[in-house]
């Protein structure tokens, strides 16, 4: 069997009547007083008088003036309607998981709430990637080393480094590495400033004496503080570069 279309241009919804589809048809054919007739009832709460349409009383039960007056007649009568099959059939159901679902987190939440903080561990003190005090919980292991997800990634990242190098790692902070230095440049000898973060020029970075790639170990005895400028400009050259750059400081 051949499905009729629409007949206008460029419209390929399904036939209705008179060669037209419904949208077109109820816009060339249809009088607004015939589709949605209007009437002047009573507001089932307050009895004032308002122009509705009739067909709405099946939904709510009544015609109100205003959203006020229906949810004060619902408090009053218990009459809260509850959704029909078929609304439930178009998406009802989905509605009722999405609310189950977040029921069951709620019910999670209050679980953890009512636990506290057993298991954990409560840690108090400066990172050691950029020396930000801070407070955490921990659950698994002893205490917490850095203050976020980003202080980790980054000592994770310098660990990395190390291991493709071959290099001798040893644990070390960075903060404490600033402390011994003074927050000063062993490059230029100028104090860095200790609030600027890479990419600004003064920032402080940690510099190898011997870099990775020429055998130089990972740890306190062989790292110093430098600018992020300065430590780019010498890049993975040693020797007496660093004395260089002190003389033009």
């Amino acid at each position: 069997m051949i499905k009729r279309i629409c007949t206008l241009p460029e419209c390929g919804k399904p036939h209705r009547s008179k060669g037209l589809c419904s949208t077109h048809y109820n816009q060339q054919h249809a009088t607004p007083g015939q589709r949605h007739p209007k009437v002047t009832v009573q507001c089932t709460w307050c009895s004032t008088d308002c122009v509705k349409d009739a067909s709405r009383e099946r939904r709510y039960g009544g015609l109100f003036c205003s959203l006020a007056c229906r949810d004060l007649w619902r408090k009053a009568t218990g009459n809260n309607p509850s959704p029909s099959a078929e609304s439930c059939a178009r998406g009802g159901a989905a509605a009722a998981v999405i609310h189950q679902s977040r029921r069951a987190k709620a019910k999670r939440k209050l679980s953890r709430a009512a636990r506290g903080t057993r298991g954990r561990t409560w840690t108090v003190g400066a990172c050691e990637r950029c020396g930000t005090q801070f407070v955490a919980t921990t659950r698994g292991w002893p205490t917490a080393r850095y203050c976020s997800d980003r202080c980790l990634k980054r000592a994770r990242n310098s660990r990395r480094r190390a291991r493709e190098h071959r290099a001798e790692a040893e644990s070390y902070s960075r903060y404490a590495i600033f402390v011994r230095d003074d927050w000063r440049c062993h490059i230029c000898r100028l104090k860095v400033v200790r609030s600027a973060v890479v990419p600004h020029a003064m920032a402080p970075t940690i510099d190898h004496l011997l870099p990775l790639v020429a055998g130089g170990a990972d740890s306190p005895a062989n790292v110093a503080t430098a600018h992020f400028l300065c430590n780019s400009i010498k890049g993975d050259r040693a020797g007496r570069f660093g004395d260089q750059l002190a003389l033009i400081g």
